[in-house]
């Protein structure tokens, strides 16, 4: 019976000395224990006595972590991964930060829009002339039927060319217009009285012209014209656009 055992205890003493050279086991169990940490597993033991063991990432102490190189002169500077924008250059306002401006400050009209050029137009067939932006463009003069109302002899018509190269251009309202009646020898009120008998009057003076201006109390455009007789006619204008008190101050009635 001790001859069988002896050789088991010598083949078992033979196994401990391979695997546990130098102490390795004993030295982890003792570490693991006296840090706190869970009994390793044969996995981890294993893992240990071949010098790979888990992976472990040291945080740099406080206040050493890792740091953005200041931006250099020129380029767009740093975005660090909270999102801050470094800048090697600020000019107003504080550093890292880029100032925009307030709508207030934004000239949009002025930057994208220049001032428009004026022409004259002088009318061959009736005694007047105007003034007009070279952005509105002419349109065909001529008469309309009338079935009711004075008779109308000629107009001119003014709109914007952006809206004559629409789709729409012969539904959409002139910037402004220009009508010619036959006053039938009437006086200008009494001319209104008959044809144009709605809407406020007032007195109007355009240079040396004296006129009438017609008025509505509403929201809905065009709400107010103006009527001006000389020689046998009567001009009526009816203004509509941006540039109607400059075309209509320009408005003359030639002998």
């Amino acid at each position: 019976m001790i001859s069988k055992i002896i050789p088991l205890i010598v083949f078992g003493v033979m196994v401990i000395t391979t695997a546990c050279s130098a102490g390795e086991i004993d030295t982890f169990i003792l570490d693991q224990a006296n840090s706190g940490g869970e009994s390793p597993t044969g996995e981890a033991i294993q893992l240990q006595q071949q010098g790979i063991g888990p992976l472990e990432i040291t945080p740099p102490p406080p206040g050493e972590g890792h740091q953005l190189a200041p931006a250099s002169e020129g380029d767009g500077g740093n975005i660090s991964s909270l999102g801050e924008l470094t800048t090697g250059s600020v000019q107003g306002g504080e550093a890292g930060k880029i100032e925009s401006k307030a709508p207030s400050e934004l000239n949009i009209e002025g930057d994208i829009q220049s001032a428009a050029s004026w022409l004259t137009y002088n009318d061959q067939t009736y005694p007047f002339s105007i003034n007009y932006p070279d952005t509105y463009t002419l349109l065909p003069t001529g008469t309309q039927p009338q079935p009711s109302g004075p008779k109308l002899l000629y107009q001119v018509r003014f709109l914007d060319r952006q809206l004559v190269q629409g789709s729409t251009a012969d539904l959409e309202i002139p910037n402004f217009t220009i009508e010619i009646f036959d006053s039938e020898d009437q006086s200008l009120e009494a001319f209104l009285d008959i044809y144009f008998e709605q809407g406020e009057r007032q007195s109007f003076n355009l240079g040396s012209l004296k006129g009438i201006r017609v008025y509505f109390n509403q929201l809905i455009a065009p709400n107010e014209f103006y009527y001006f007789a000389d020689q046998g006619l009567v001009f009526k204008l009816t203004p509509l656009g941006k540039y109607s008190q400059e075309m209509l101050d320009s408005f003359q009635i030639h002998p």
